[in-house]
């Protein structure tokens, strides 16, 4: 019986581990343009969005994100969060970091800077973060 509960805390545990990153990325600060990117599952969801609208001579509103919302799979390497679009495009790396209680999705630069300064980008995404999108 003994083993049986130690097994069981251990996939638990292993279970917990992978899907402590799911959930919904967003700007930390109140963001007028900017991304949200969803990892469930091992798939993302990003999807890009700004307040300001540009319309076109023919007074249609312009796409200013073509391509996106952009989906696909993704798995994470260390802390490197590997996606890879379901259309085939290139998707750059992007890296998991926990600070203060807090879990954020940093691209290579801000993480670069946050390592040199101890310091995350104010605006950078964080799982719930505060955007008004």
């Amino acid at each position: 019986m003994k083993l049986n509960s130690l097994a069981i805390v251990i996939v638990a545990t292993a279970l917990c581990g992978c899907a402590s990153h799911d959930g919904v990325y967003s700007p930390a600060c109140e963001a007028y343009t900017g991304s949200t990117i969803e990892l469930a599952a091992g798939r993302f969801n990003w999807q890009k969005f700004t307040d300001e609208m540009i319309v076109g001579k023919d007074g249609e509103a312009v796409n200013q994100f073509p391509g996106y919302p952009l989906q696909g799979s993704y798995h994470i390497e260390g802390d490197a969060l590997q996606m890879k679009a379901d259309t085939g495009v290139a998707v750059e790396n992007m890296y998991l970091l926990e600070q203060n209680h807090r879990r954020y999705l940093l691209t290579v630069e801000q993480l670069e800077a946050a390592e040199k300064t101890g310091v995350v980008d104010a605006c950078a995404l964080t799982l719930g973060g505060t955007s008004n999108n």
